[in-house]
């Protein structure tokens, strides 16, 4: 059987040390005034809404607050690393694991999708849609991380 590459172990826990002030981040750009400190100048593909016949510039130079790109940017990377890090005893049943977490994540988080699509609207949406970028990785994280623990558990009983 062919194995899935995965990361090395240690990333793991640089995940861990990176997650945890991310995570805090993106809080602080959602919820706090992180969108308006920190402004730098930037490229940008895009700078208005991609299709406004009024702005027909592409690809220049802008000036925006990159705090919410650094926290989005580290909290994939540290998910990243978290949800596809070998563990230390890597076997075919954690693999078996990994896979139904993963399908399992890949289904709820479309059936959130869904739901939210269907009943939430405005600013809300959006709210969810800035975390629906990073939800699979998590609901894969805590699905796994709990599946791998029960099955831990069982083992050592």
């Amino acid at each position: 059987m062919k194995t899935t590459t995965l990361f090395p172990v240690v990333l793991k826990k640089i995940g861990w040390i990176l997650f945890v002030p991310f995570f805090a981040l993106c809080l602080y750009c959602l919820f706090g005034k992180g969108t308006e400190v920190f402004p730098v100048k930037v490229f940008s593909i895009f700078p208005e809404f991609p299709f406004d016949s009024s702005s027909n510039k592409l690809g220049v130079v802008i000036e925006n607050c990159i705090l919410d790109e650094i926290s989005i940017v580290g909290l994939t990377v540290s998910l990243l690393f978290l949800t596809f890090s070998k563990e230390k005893d890597e076997d075919e049943c954690i693999a078996s694991i990994r896979m139904h977490s993963i399908f399992w994540s890949i289904i709820v988080n479309y059936i959130m999708l869904i739901l939210v699509t269907i009943f939430v609207y405005g600013l809300s949406y959006m709210i969810f849609s800035y975390f629906s970028l990073l939800s699979l990785l998590f609901i894969f994280m805590v699905k796994y991380n709990i599946e791998l623990y029960k099955f831990r558990r069982s083992n050592n009983e």
